[in-house]
């Protein structure tokens, strides 16, 4: 028997699993240590490319550094369709 995790995910649900690896990903560059630094992805637009089996992202992520800086910025990402790796392209 074969059994899929991620089978039939509407696209709210695929939504926000790629929000929450896009955060995670974010994270883990800083080694989860959330005191230097905060992200919020604020908006996301994605496709699901089917030639490279990934989901094709643009975020829209705000990154605060208190007292220090607060910004907005386009990330872009090519995610797995297992949502386990995370390849940036801009």
């Amino acid at each position: 028997m074969l059994i899929a995790c991620n089978a039939n995910l509407s696209r709210e649900d695929v939504e926000t699993k790629l929000k929450d690896t896009m955060l995670d990903y974010l994270y883990k560059g800083i080694n989860y240590d959330s005191s230097k630094v905060k992200y919020y992805v604020k908006d996301i637009i994605f496709y699901d490319d089917n030639r490279y089996n990934t989901y094709d992202c643009q975020f829209k992520v705000q990154m605060s550094v208190e007292g220090k800086k607060d910004t907005v910025g386009i990330m872009f990402a090519a995610i797995s369709k297992d949502f386990k790796e995370v390849k940036r392209t801009y």
